[in-house]
């Protein structure tokens, strides 16, 4: 396949347009109506029992609807603990990038995350990941190396079409689920797979859910809790293999204790940049059962919140 190639400094892409030998007349101001810009953050639904999630990212492919691709090279490897980007939050890994102003229909993000790698060596077990390649660390401090299968080649793939403006700027964000997307094969330790459940999303169309639990729900014995969204009409359901269907959630969240002024705890969840649309909702604490069995309601509306409560079921 062709690629045109282009290399930014760090993070930040350089946003200027330079039209050598124009003197700004109309020529110039056609040309420049050629291009737009993108913007990219990476954001994550968080998982139980890992203190880190340590992605390095070496590059990012852009597919336009015509013509070769364009693979923009990170001048060093960047290393993000996905776990610190959680539900609106997103770490930005382009900013205001240039491109040819159209139609895309994919983008690829380039990372190191070989099976059987060093992932994890030299990490010195503080937030921040500074260890080799790509890894997990389990709350038990255990690290193992993080692959992505075909990692080496093809990296992390995201279909979904997306427009560049002219002269202006498309934001988007890839949204991983390390609740679907982390699994630990047998007899392939001390590798973890890293499944590429992600989602490549434009913020100009999605919203965000969020809403308490009842004590009573979180707090249940050898509870692990969790709220899971599926799409409208779909029956909350397990998710009980690395095949991807209709049925499977759209999206994870761990349920956390939060503080209140009267020392109580309440519990919490946030889940962001879900695209504009109905969903149903649902409680679990297992992954395996859920309440209510058949969901809430969770209607999305694009710049909006939506929240759903989750009340104890009646005795």
């Amino acid at each position: 396949m062709m690629k045109q190639t282009t290399r930014i400094i760090g993070l930040v892409a350089v946003t200027s347009l330079t039209l050598a030998g124009c003197g700004g007349g109309s020529g110039g101001d056609e040309l420049a109506e050629t291009f737009g810009f993108v913007s990219l953050g990476i954001s994550d639904g968080p998982i139980h029992s890992a203190k880190k999630v340590c992605v390095t990212f070496t590059d990012i492919e852009l597919k336009p609807a015509d013509g070769p691709s364009t693979l923009i090279e990170l001048s060093e490897p960047q290393k993000i603990n996905l776990l610190d980007f959680q539900g609106e939050d997103a770490m930005p890994i382009l900013t205001n990038h240039q491109l040819p102003a159209g139609n895309y229909n994919w983008m690829r993000l380039g990372v190191d995350a070989i099976q059987g790698s060093n992932g994890g060596v030299g990490d010195t077990g503080g937030d921040v990941c500074d260890g080799d390649a790509s890894y997990i660390v389990m709350d038990d401090n255990t690290v193992n190396n993080l692959y992505v299968p075909s990692g080496a080649n093809t990296g992390l793939k995201l279909h979904g079409g997306y427009t560049v403006p002219v002269n202006d700027t498309v934001y988007l964000t890839a949204e991983f689920d390390l609740g679907k997307s982390i699994t630990a094969p047998p007899g392939q330790a001390p590798d973890v797979k890293l499944r590429p459940t992600i989602k490549l999303v434009n913020n100009d169309q999605v919203g965000t859910l969020t809403g308490q639990v009842a004590n009573e729900l979180a707090e249940a014995e050898s509870c692990e809790p969790s709220v899971y969204v599926f799409n409208d009409g779909v029956v909350p359901n397990a998710i009980e293999d690395e095949v991807e269907d209709a049925d499977d959630p759209v999206a994870t969240a761990m349920v956390e204790p939060q503080d209140q002024a009267d020392g109580s705890v309440q519990w919490h969840y946030t889940i962001g940049f879900l695209l504009t649309g109905d969903y149903e909702a649902a409680f679990t604490c297992d992954g395996m059962s859920f309440e209510p069995a058949d969901g809430n309601p969770a209607p999305i509306s694009a710049g909006q919140v939506t929240t759903v409560d989750f009340a104890a079921p009646a005795p």
